[in-house]
């Protein structure tokens, strides 16, 4: 027979120790309240959370590290006997998605828990959404590209979805990957000027990746990026008229390529097509600050002939 009696004088004494976030003495009042009486009212919920709230992936300490294993087993045991406690499938839910980046066990027990939160209620927003959280921070891409598969099956254009799969995969470390997303996605679109602008950012991706952290894709397969930034950034200029933000980044990436290039002809040539782009852009910015100017100006004096004087003080 259990002892309820003391079993639950323990667990208030872990829950003094709590209040006074002592959460590893706590942990040990709570697993003498279960071993006393396993049923012990929210005794698991309470040690859920004291493992939650000493885990550390990178300490020292045996014990926090596998804190994340404690609080999913008993946050589980608790929601096994409260299946409609809400605030506990929420921490469940936020110690899996702390760990699983560090623990490739709890990982795969998140993409198994996202995905069934999903097959009961496909149009679950927050499954999905804690689905991508785990893609991204896990390096999951393959995973993600499974799943996302069946929904671009369905919708061939979804831009929203490929620019998911462009940030898991450089996430994921396959910059590549993310490189082909985003230029599909530019093709997905039908309107120019929207087609433009993403074309316009699969440069831009290119340019930030190899000039903020050029440890990441070096040699031949950095200068097959920049060859695919400069392509995406010339067809944004060909579908938008006077694109001075795509010729910056042209430059940019010509001036990049040259640091690539092992020839100092081909060099000298990448630095000279990035001049020409950097006077061409110039041009298009100076053309549109002075039309702005004069736009200012024809506003106040439109403003002075009506009789609008900001000056003009009123007579009381």
């Amino acid at each position: 027979m259990f002892d309820t009696v003391e079993a639950r004088g323990l667990a208030r004494e872990g829950n003094a120790l709590y209040m006074e976030y002592d959460y590893r003495g706590a942990i040990e009042k709570y697993n003498q309240a279960v071993a006393v009486d396993p049923e012990t009212p929210n005794v698991y919920l309470n040690l859920g959370y004291s493992h939650f709230s000493i885990y550390d992936p990178a300490s020292d300490s045996e014990q926090e590290r596998q804190a994340a294993v404690e609080a999913v087993e008993a946050f589980e045991r608790h929601l096994a006997r409260n299946p409609d406690d809400e605030a506990a499938r929420v921490f469940l839910i936020k110690i899996l998605l702390k760990a699983a980046p560090h623990n490739p066990e709890l990982a795969d027990r998140a993409h198994r828990t996202f995905l069934e939160m999903l097959e009961k209620n496909p149009k679950d927003h927050e499954a999905r959404q804690y689905l991508i959280t785990l893609f991204i921070d896990g390096k999951r891409y393959e995973d993600a590209v499974e799943f996302f598969t069946k929904e671009l099956e369905q919708k061939p254009d979804d831009i929203e979805t490929m620019k998911i799969l462009a940030i898991i995969a450089d996430k994921s470390g396959k910059p590549q990957q993310a490189v082909d997303w985003y230029w599909r996605r530019a093709e997905a679109i039908e309107d120019q000027e929207k087609k433009a602008v993403l074309f316009y950012e699969v440069g831009t991706y290119v340019w930030n990746l190899l000039h903020y952290q050029p440890d990441r894709v070096k040699g031949v397969e950095a200068l097959k990026l920049v060859d695919q930034g400069i392509e995406a950034e010339r067809t944004a200029m060909e579908l938008k008229d006077k694109y001075a933000e795509a010729m910056v980044y042209a430059n940019l990436l010509f001036l990049k390529r040259a640091l690539y290039e092992t020839e100092a002809v081909a060099a000298t040539w990448d630095q000279d097509m990035a001049y020409e782009l950097r006077v061409q852009a110039g041009k298009i910015l100076g053309e549109r600050k002075r039309k702005q100017e004069q736009e200012e100006k024809n506003k106040k004096e439109t403003s002075l002939d009506k009789g609008d004087d900001p000056t003009e003080k009123q007579e009381g």
